[in-house]
């Protein structure tokens, strides 16, 4: 019997400073829910992105210029 599977989606968050030129990332986070499809990913991802800058400290985003970049990433899963 084949498995059938289905394609979601995650969100990865990365950390980023701005302080030079070219921006470096250093952190990287998979936000550990799944989503059905591309629009519902990329619409969270905004909150979530959000919600992380308002965790951190705001002297250090101010300093370090911080910012989030975040993509939404096709997965496969099993389906149930």
């Amino acid at each position: 019997m084949q498995k059938e599977f289905k394609m979601k989606y995650v969100i990865i968050l990365y950390l980023c400073s701005f302080v030079n030129v070219q921006s470096t990332c250093y952190s990287e986070k998979v936000v550990g829910l799944q989503f059905d499809n591309y629009y519902d990913c990329i619409l969270s991802g905004y909150k979530q992105s959000y919600n992380h800058l308002a965790s951190l400290d705001k002297d250090k985003i101010i300093e370090q210029k911080l910012a989030i970049r975040f993509q939404c990433k096709e997965i496969k899963t099993e389906a149930t």
